[in-house]
């Protein structure tokens, strides 16, 4: 049975799905992908999935975006919702996961490091503002 994933049920989980998507085509190079494609080939692939999440971040920080907007976009990462929605991981150490990969991908890129304020991503953030769908 093939696996499908959740269907955001909010227009910040859409758009972080169709940000996360759009990032992950540019890296794949499959423009035609969709997301339960993706989801299918990276759900139960945890080294691939996270390999690609660190793209994502790297990919999303160097196009402008602010840490915790990248965050917001790694929700939707494959990975992510299948660890929450089939595995049951709850969801305090997968946002750990998704903060930890942008901290890496802001050393990687050297984006983000120095500054202050803007869009940093802070110890303890409001779960409205990062929706898990």
């Amino acid at each position: 049975m093939a696996l499908t994933p959740k269907t955001p049920e909010t227009d910040t989980g859409i758009e972080a799905r169709q940000q996360y998507l759009a990032l992950a085509r540019e890296i794949i190079g499959d423009p035609s992908m969709d997301y339960t494609t993706l989801y299918q080939r990276f759900a139960e692939n945890d080294w691939a999935a996270i390999k690609l999440d660190d793209e994502v971040a790297q990919r999303a920080l160097k196009g402008g975006q602010a840490p915790k907007t990248v965050v917001g976009i790694l929700y939707q990462s494959p990975y992510m919702q299948h660890q929450v929605h089939h595995n049951r991981v709850p969801i305090p150490p997968m946002h750990q996961y998704a903060r930890s990969t942008v901290w890496m991908a802001m050393q990687k890129t050297g984006i983000g490091i120095k500054g202050k304020g803007q869009g940093q991503v802070q110890p303890r953030q409001r779960q409205v503002d990062l929706e898990m769908e």
